[in-house]
This record gives structure tokens, sequence and C-alpha cells, in this order.
């Protein structure tokens, strides 16, 4: 089989369409995985920043959250101990005593003293002198209630006691 030069031309023509086309159609292919890797790619940057988003996002509303938490947490129990319990329940009186980690009874006389130290003064005063003269204040009491009329009473204060020297005793030093 002898081949003229011109069907050898014709020939090497039609290989090279052919290995043209295998070459377009290759080319053609990466070019589709290309855009598909492109395509990908972005879905994923998308994602991540999506993702950074959802945690910046997460990270506020959490932080917000705990500072609402926060403020309402600081109102809310003395807004309910005061407006909503029953006021024998004492909640005010606790949580007070509760915040100078004292009892009650110390916790009221150092809020009494830091507020009127004068007041508070006159007050143990008073209750020093009481106690030093129950028996003759009962006995006073006493005979008020069996005359149902207003009473004197002597009572004694030494002149070294302490409550000799509290504000409602005019001092002579």
């Amino acid at each position: 089989m002898a081949m003229t030069p011109e069907q050898m031309a014709q020939r090497i023509a039609a290989a090279g369409n052919a290995a043209r086309r295998e070459d377009q159609a290759a080319l053609a292919k990466a070019g589709e995985d290309k855009a598909r890797v492109m395509a990908e790619l972005r879905a994923v940057a998308g994602s991540a920043w999506t993702r950074a988003d959802q945690k910046n996002r997460q990270l506020w509303f959490g932080l917000g959250g705990a500072a609402i938490g926060i403020l309402v947490w600081s109102i809310l129990p003395g807004l309910v101990a005061r407006e909503i319990v029953p006021a024998s329940w004492q909640w005010p009186e606790r949580i007070a005593a509760r915040t100078l980690d004292l009892p009650k009874w110390e916790a009221g006389q150092r809020l009494m003293r830091a507020t009127a130290p004068d007041a508070f003064a006159n007050i143990a005063a008073a209750d020093r002198i009481i106690t030093a003269n129950r028996k003759a204040v009962q006995a006073c009491y006493t005979k008020a209630v069996k005359t149902k009329k207003t009473v004197r009473c002597t009572i004694e204060i030494n002149r070294d006691d302490e409550a000799a020297r509290s504000p409602i005793v005019s001092s002579t030093d």
C-alpha cells in the first residue's frame, strides 16, 4: 500500500485533528475541574468566615448574657425582698446582716453606729442605765400600773460609768 503524498497529508491532518480534539477535551475537562475546585475552595473559605463570624457572635451573646445576668441578679433580690415577700420574713434585714457578715443584732448596731453615732451612743447609754437600775425601774413600773398614774423613780448613776459620759447626760468635766 503505497500512499500518495496527498493521502499522507490527509492522514497526518486527521491524526493531528484527533490529537487536538483529545487535547481540547482534556483542556475542557481540566477547566471544568478547575472551576469546580475553585467553587469548593470558595465554599470552604466562606464557611470558615461564617464559622469565625458565628464564634464571634456567640462570644458577644455570651458576654451580653452574662452582663444582663449580673445586672438582673443585682437588682432582683432587693426588689423581691422589699416588695414581694411578707415583711415578717425579714429578708432586707437578713440581706443587710449577710452583707456585713455579722449576726443581725451586731449588724443592726453597726448600721446605727455608722448612720447616727450620737443617737447610737444615746441608745447604748440608756441601755446601760436601765440595765444597772433594772430592779428600781421594774418597781416603778409596777407601782405605775397599780396606781394607774405617772410615778417618779430614783435611779443611781455611777460617775465612773460609761453612761455618765454619754451625750444624753450633760457632762461637768
